[in-house]
């Protein structure tokens, strides 16, 4: 690879240094040049680093890839993967224990804030290799930066998207719903016909049914805290929570089990032809959605961003998982270098294009989301996410969110499943959360 740029590199200056126009000392440098703005020369040759990473088909995408960031570099990487239910307490040990490997760590953007004492400011590395947040949507920027320092690079990230049966809506003559009553009517006429519903979760378990619900809070104009008082349970979030309640016990247009399901009964619900509708992040897609063990065909799913709840605008919440250079190792420079490589478009594109270990569609870049390529080996997913983030948000940046977080999917989940009046359950729910935010 590397023999074959020099001499690319040549050929092009040839006839600059015929002319007089590069100097001998320019077109050695140019020549020396790596890509990624890596550095030239492998001064860091011989570092082993370690990297801990979710398991994941993208982080098996970079692990089957490593020969090339050998190759320009002479760092060797080991990656441990965990199952992605562990990774908190590993890290959280990693933490306390002021371990230095792994060097680099992978971890989830609502978690920085609790974590960022473990991760080296990137903000200097960043600015000697010109290397910009500019290159990923506002909620992915967001997710890396605390305190108005940045501490990772995103390299996993999810975009929420409304997951729908495209052949049985051309089937009943229906329209793609752009409004949460649109969902249900159009919902309630495929149940009525084909006796399938949405494919909506409110198990308190993980407290994913939290994601689905705040889009419909935004989009209703409603906020979860506010000058650090908390605020998710004012008349704007008690109407979100009523009307995300009666879809499943008034309307009653999901699909069976919904109570108990949590996001990953909802998309394999879907898979499996027994729902019409899922809304969740895209990750599902490739596996859940369509798969081995599914029923359905590209050709049978759409996807466009959730709907909304208050006239056309549709506020979605985004996530991303960044990498970031754990601030005990004695590695950190050559986790840079590293941190530069795997991060790059590039490898992105052809991640998500090649699918070398599974059917990868994650990309956070902009270029990558709106690339035809791209696009075409993913049926389009990646352009409606581009849409969905476009105006998507992140989760508090609080150390006590995930708690937080805890505490409003069990209201929601006594609301739907208890009866609970949902005004009273975020009452309760809000008077305990301020008392973590109050003691964060």
């Amino acid at each position: 690879m590397r023999t074959t740029r020099r001499t690319l590199m040549g050929t092009l200056l040839t006839g600059a240094v015929a002319a007089g126009l590069v100097c001998g000392a320019t077109l050695a440098n140019a020549a020396d040049a790596l890509p990624y703005g890596l550095k030239a020369g492998k001064p860091y040759a011989g570092t082993k680093l370690t990297y801990l990473a979710p398991v994941a088909g993208q982080y098996e995408g970079h692990e089957a890839r490593l020969k090339e960031f050998t190759d320009l570099t002479g760092i060797e990487v080991e990656f441990e993967f965990i199952p992605f239910r562990n990774l908190l307490e590993k890290i959280l040990a990693i933490k306390v224990a002021g371990d230095a490997e792994p060097d680099l760590i992978n971890y989830k953007d609502d978690w920085g804030p609790g974590l960022k004492d473990l991760f080296v400011p990137i903000d200097e590395m960043m600015a000697a290799d010109k290397v910009t947040l500019d290159r990923y949507y506002p909620a992915h920027q967001l997710g890396v930066t605390y305190d108005g320092m940045i501490y990772g690079l995103p390299l996993r990230g999810h975009a929420q998207l409304m997951f729908y049966r495209k052949d049985l809506l051309e089937k009943h003559g229906l329209s793609v719903p752009k409004t949460w009553n649109e969902l249900a009517e159009v919902a309630k006429v495929i149940k009525d016909k084909e006796g399938i519903g949405i494919g909506m979760y409110y198990s308190p378990k993980a407290a994913q049914n939290v994601a689905v619900w705040m889009n419909i809070l935004w989009s209703n104009g409603g906020e979860l805290f506010r000058d650090g008082k908390v605020t998710f349970n004012t008349p704007e979030a008690v109407e979100a929570l009523k009307y995300y309640v009666a879809l499943e016990n008034d309307m009653k247009v999901n699909s069976e089990g919904a109570k108990s399901f949590e996001q990953y009964d909802g998309s394999l619900s879907m898979g499996a032809g027994q729902s019409a509708f899922f809304m969740g992040w895209w990750w599902h897609y490739g596996s859940r959605i369509l798969g081995k063990n599914t029923t359905l065909t590209p050709e049978q799913v759409g996807f466009a961003p959730l709907p909304a709840f208050r006239g056309d605008e549709s506020t979605t919440f985004a996530m991303s998982m960044p990498t970031a250079i754990n601030v005990n190792s004695d590695k950190q420079e050559a986790a840079w270098e590293f941190l530069k490589w795997v991060s790059n478009p590039d490898l992105e594109k052809r991640n998500v294009i090649e699918k070398e270990k599974r059917n990868v569609i994650v990309a956070l870049h902009r270029k990558n989301l709106m690339d035809e390529e791209v696009n075409a080996a993913n049926q389009g997913l990646q352009m409606a996410a581009a849409g969905s983030l476009e105006s998507s948000r992140i989760f508090p940046q609080l150390a006590v969110w995930p708690e937080v977080m805890q505490v409003l999917a069990n209201a929601i989940s006594d609301a739907v499943s208890n009866g609970a009046d949902p005004k009273e359950a975020l009452d309760a729910a809000a008077e305990q959360a301020q008392k973590l935010v109050d003691r964060g």
